[in-house]
Parts: structure tokens; sequence; C-alpha cells
């Protein structure tokens, strides 16, 4: 069976009424690091309502700690899974395919700035609006989609194809990693992240932190007694920019970023303190993300800013207490190898629906493929709908957008998987 691409865009037009009322479902679920639950059980029979046979994958921290990758968890387990729904052909005579893509949303900060309810979509000027919307739920739903409007054809896959939503991408991968330690036999990965429908061909690697500073508390009277650490953590945070200034020198750059003008970011996510406006302060907390390059290990990374901090420390004149504590993203950056067969059909299927070849894009954030490429050694990608204010206020995605990457996403499993007549 073959269709043309005009074919498969008109069956995914068809069906964006459908596809965005899913979203908007979806994007109600206060599906937040920790407590994902609500997306994937609002996901499972969505799933098997394409047919799809479907698995729950358990999160077991106590089995991933020794795991590769694995980072230490934020949120305790709590009973929570990933969902696996696969579709088998009669006879495979095609390769398989893997959409990967992560369920959990980041907070939504004083609801007051958005424009609406984040967790209420609304669709206004060819954009749908809603925290995950973005990221990255709308990419979850165009796979969704793509594979629907084959059905509509009446035609499936030609060979295994399987939809993974996962948890805790966030802020650990351990969701992603959960699967990929089950052993998944995929000859190809997708994952569909917000990307503005470019190729990802790099990584950079994440640490999360939290720096713990004592003084010494005193009255404000008697300040020049104590020591306060809220004072000690802001040169300590210019002290990291420095080295985050370092990194970022172009002769320091690894290849795949040279055109990146600052790839590199620390960022004090969280800093909390202090006991009483009128007493200097005891601790000070900070909480910090270090981006690095590829090719960098992270034990060398958590050593620079162990070093970094010491060092801003010596400088100042009373002497503080300092404690390290790694929770969240040790991820190491990767790259991608895009003339691997599979991505360059994915990139053919692209030109096909937009005349040009996709873009490649080196990010500058961390994303769940570097699990399939560091342990499993698959063919990865991110490729996925253009959106805006992720991670921020007002987040949305590109709905003209979503229906070419579905489109794209169709074409590429007929042109990688094969079809045959349901």
């Amino acid at each position: 069976m073959h269709f043309s691409t005009r074919q498969l865009a008109d069956a995914i037009e068809a069906l964006e009424h459908e596809s965005l009322d899913v979203l908007a479902g979806f994007v109600a679920c206060p599906s937040f690091s920790g407590s994902e639950q609500t997306a994937i059980e609002y996901l499972e029979p969505k799933l098997q309502g394409l047919g799809l046979a479907t698995e729950r994958i358990p999160l077991d921290s106590a089995q991933l700690r020794t795991a590769p990758l694995y980072s230490p968890s934020c949120d305790p387990d709590g009973g929570r899974y990933n969902l696996l729904a696969e579709h088998h052909p009669r006879q495979a005579s095609g390769k398989s395919l893997l959409f990967n893509g992560h369920v959990d949303i980041v907070p939504t900060g004083p609801e007051h700035l958005w424009s609406r309810p984040p967790l209420q979509a609304a669709v206004k000027d060819g954009r749908m609006y809603g925290r995950g919307a973005g990221d990255m739920k709308s990419g979850i739903v165009c796979a969704m989609a793509a594979f629907e409007a084959l059905r509509r054809l009446g035609a499936q896959p030609a060979a295994k194809v399987g939809f993974n939503a996962v948890l805790e991408e966030e802020n650990t991968g351990n969701g992603t990693l959960a699967s990929v330690m089950r052993t998944m036999p995929y000859e190809a990965v997708v994952i569909p992240e917000p990307f503005d429908e470019s190729l990802m061909s790099a990584q950079v690697g994440v640490l999360w932190l939290s720096i713990e500073l004592t003084g010494s508390p005193a009255h404000v009277a008697y300040m020049a007694s104590g020591v306060n650490p809220i004072e000690a953590a802001i040169a300590v945070h210019a002290g990291l920019k420095k080295l985050e200034a370092e990194w970022n020198r172009p002769e320091h750059r690894h290849a795949a970023y040279r055109g990146h003008e600052h790839p590199i970011n620390f960022n004090l996510g969280r800093i909390e303190g202090g006991e009483w406006n009128s007493s200097v302060p005891c601790v000070c907390r900070m909480g910090v993300r270090v981006g690095f390059f590829p090719g960098v290990t992270v034990e060398s990374v958590k050593q620079a800013v162990e070093q970094a901090v010491h060092a801003t420390l010596a400088t100042l004149p009373s002497r503080l207490g300092v404690r390290f504590d790694y929770k969240g993203f040790q991820a190491p950056g990767c790259e991608f190898d895009l003339e691997h067969p599979a991505m360059r059909a994915l990139a053919g299927a692209h030109e096909k629906v937009n005349g040009t070849q996709p873009r490649r894009l080196a990010m500058t954030a961390t994303t769940d493929a570097r699990h399939f490429q560091l342990i499993s050694g698959l063919p990865v990608t991110c490729y996925g709908p253009q959106s805006g204010n992720i991670h921020g206020v007002d987040e949305w995605v590109s709905i003209v957008s979503m229906r070419r990457v579905s489109t794209v996403m169709a074409q590429f499993m007929q042109d990688w998987c094969g079809l045959e007549p349901i």
C-alpha cells in the first residue's frame, strides 16, 4: 500500500478537531513531575482506542540505582509507571519504530501572570495555550494522529510501532531509563519534543545540585558578629557565572556548538534561607542547574563546580560551612547520527511534506534521547512542532505546525515501517 503525501496531509487535517480535543484534555491533567499519573491514566484508553495493546512499566528507583545514566530521584516512586502501547503487524516486512514522549510538566508559577488558567487549554490565533501544550503533550498527540490517519485510510504499519509515555523527563530522565532497561527492541526512535520541526543533532549535559551555606546567626543590632550565608550565596553565584563564561569561550566550545553564542547555561533556579527579618540568617540553600558539553563527564563537572564554590568562599572575610547535595539530573551530553538511514528517512519525510530539508539543531538543553543513544545505541533524534514560552508563562504550540509534524510522522511510518491493509 502507498499513499501520496497529499492524501496523508488530508487525512491529518480531517482529524484536527479530534486531535485538539485530545490535546486539550491532556493539558487539563495536572501531571507535574512526581505526580504524572493523571496524564498516564488519560492516555491509556486513548491509545487502546487506536487498537494498541498497552503495558505498564513501573518506576523502581531501587532497581535503577545501579543502571547507567541513573539520576538521583527527586520524588518517591509512589507506584508511578510508564505506559507502553504497541502495534504489531500481521506480517512484519518493514522496520520498527518507537515514539517516546514525556507526560510530566513543570510548575506554572503564579497563575495571575497567565492570560488564562494554565491547565485550561485555549485556542487563539492558530495556537493552543496551556502548560504542557508545547512541552511536550502536543508532540505525543501528533504521533497518535499520524497513526490514526493511516488507520482512517485503511492501512497500518507493516512493522512494530510503539508509543512510550514516560515520567520524570523534566528532572531525572529515570522514566525513560526504566523503559530502556526493560529492553526495547526497536530499530529507530523519535522523541517529538517541541524543537520547531528541526532534527536534533546534539544536546548538552545537565547537572542539578543544591549548595547549602551555613553562616552564624546574630541579632541585627550586632550583625558584625554574625556571618550572612545569603550574602555569601550572591558571591557564590557570581563565581559560578565566571566558570560558565569560561566554558562558553569560543576556544573551549564543542564543535557541535561553534555557531552558538552562549551554549552553556548555569541557572540559579531556587534560593531560600533566613529565619527572621531582624536576624542575620543561619542557612541559605541554592538550587543550581549546570550545563556542559558532550564528552565531559558528570564527575568532572561536579569537581569543577565544587572547586569554584570553595574558591569564592575562600575570598570572603568570614568562614562559612558548605554542603553539596546531588538530586536530579546527572545527564551527560551526546551527539546523534543524523546520517543513519532511519534519520535520513525522517529528513526525507520532512522534505516531502515541506519541500525543504529540516534544519539541524544542537540543543542547549537535555532530553531523554541520551538514554537511547548512550545505552542502547539506537538511532534517535527529537523532532516536534513549533512552540513558545515553554517553562514560561502562556506556553503555546502552533496548530498548523502540529498538522505538518503529524503528516511528516505518517509519511515516515509509510517510508520506514511500510504499510499493510488493516
